[in-house]
């Protein structure tokens, strides 16, 4: 009786011994490899969750956080989800995540979208280029390129010290890579959270422990965030490039109502200023765009002056997926009807896919006129850091326009093709 009550007293501190380690294992888990050869990632942590897409074996996947024994990682394709930790393996790499390396090939050292010869080449970095490193595994190293995850041979890279481990003059800004990013009390995963944020939020760095940032908060107080869900930047004007975005849900989206305080815009023939339309025309875009996810910021909320500079810095400062410019158009002779309708700008060319999603929604949903995407030469267009358009939404010069646009029912038209042109953007 005695042996079996020692054999089950021995068996039960094995038992708990092997949950601890596993749960340290999950604790230090930054990076891990795929060991079956498909593993479903799911929508949440556990089997009752949908299937929302597959890995292969080998694949690397940088963990964000983990909860009943699931990883939530972070996909190639810049989407997240939950894999079991039962199928995947902790692998070690040559340095935390988020290090910086320098490329040392005396020509162009190919990106590839995964870690192989044979896989897309994406483009080319040149020797002196420093980059972002995520992870490290079999002669490849994980780094963060124009904005998505790509793959570079370890062997034209030199690794520097880990970010973490840089001098904090060296290190400016960390922009937060998925929403619902935990902000701690302390640097470590035990600590409460203090704060939840998104997508594409900057902070300050305003210092270093271990594998932490320590930032201040929107609410002034002192957090830490772990350097694996961040992607960081040297320069405090320019934020840190973010995992891709493919999904309206996981953007950020800056929505700016032209005009406002002593700069009223154009003026209708019944009296509607175009300052008051964009305000009103904003609000419902915003709203339409929160229900789907989205996280919305108005450059104002109210009749106030904004200069055109900040609604541009607004976009780099929330490292925006996409900027939205609302306006009415006039022209001096409203007695000529054929003038009416709206039209989508754009000024960079790698901006034209943009405009050219939204404006095919605005033409399929508003019975006006639709006068096509152009190259338009506006500042908050010209000297936006952020994929970015300008809407002009009718002729307040046009009786016909100035009547619709003052209606409900145009502006959730309005909304609704917005929210339907960066969808099919991100999804392409």
């Amino acid at each position: 009786m005695k042996n079996k009550f020692l054999f089950i007293t021995v068996l039960s501190f094995l038992l708990i011994g092997a949950g601890i380690l596993s749960t340290i294992a999950m604790a230090n888990a930054n990076t891990v490899q795929v060991k079956a050869e498909v593993l479903n990632v799911r929508s949440g942590p556990g089997l009752a969750f949908d299937v929302t897409s597959q890995v292969r074996k080998n694949e690397i996947l940088n963990v964000i956080d983990e909860e009943n024994k699931w990883y939530k990682v972070r996909l190639a394709n810049g989407q997240s989800g939950y894999v079991a930790s039962w199928l995947v393996k902790n692998i070690d790499v040559s340095a935390s995540s988020n290090s910086l390396a320098t490329i040392t090939s005396d020509g162009s050292l190919n990106v590839r979208s995964k870690p192989s010869t044979n896989s897309t080449i994406l483009g080319t970095l040149k020797g002196g280029d420093q980059i972002t490193v995520t992870s490290q595994s079999n002669g490849w190293t994980q780094i963060q390129y124009q904005g998505q995850t790509a793959w570079v041979n370890s062997t034209y890279i030199k690794m520097q010290e880990s970010a973490t481990k840089e001098s904090k003059s060296n290190l400016q800004t960390v922009t937060i890579r998925s929403n619902g990013t935990n902000i701690r009390s302390g640097p470590g995963r035990n600590n409460n959270t203090i704060e939840k944020a998104d997508s594409g939020t900057v902070y300050n760095i305003d210092g270093v422990q271990g594998d932490w940032y320590q930032v201040t908060t929107s609410s002034g107080a002192q957090g830490y965030v772990a350097n694996w869900v961040v992607d960081v930047s040297t320069s405090k004007t320019k934020s840190a490039p973010k995992s891709k975005t493919t999904s309206l849900a996981e953007a950020t989206i800056v929505i700016d109502p032209g005009h406002g305080g002593n700069d009223p815009g154009a003026k209708g023939q019944n009296g509607t200023v175009e300052k008051k339309a964009t305000l009103k025309t904003a609000q419902a875009v915003a709203k339409r765009l929160e229900q789907s996810g989205a996280k919305v910021i108005l450059t104002r909320d109210s009749d106030e002056y904004v200069s055109l500079k900040d609604r541009a810095r607004k976009a780099e400062k929330y490292n925006a997926d996409a900027f939205i410019s609302l306006h009415f158009d006039s022209v001096e002779d409203a007695s000529d009807a054929s003038v009416n309708g709206q039209t989508t700008y754009y000024y960079k060319n790698k901006d034209q896919s943009l405009a050219e999603s939204i404006n095919a929604s605005l033409a399929n949903n508003l019975s006006s006129k639709n006068r096509g995407t152009r190259s338009g030469d506006f500042y908050v267009l010209r000297e936006n850091t952020q994929p970015s358009v300008l809407l002009e939404l009718g002729y307040l010069s046009s009786s016909i326009d100035e009547e619709k646009m003052n209606s409900n029912s145009f502006r959730e038209d309005v909304a609704d093709s917005i929210f339907e042109g960066l969808s099919g953007y991100f999804k392409n």
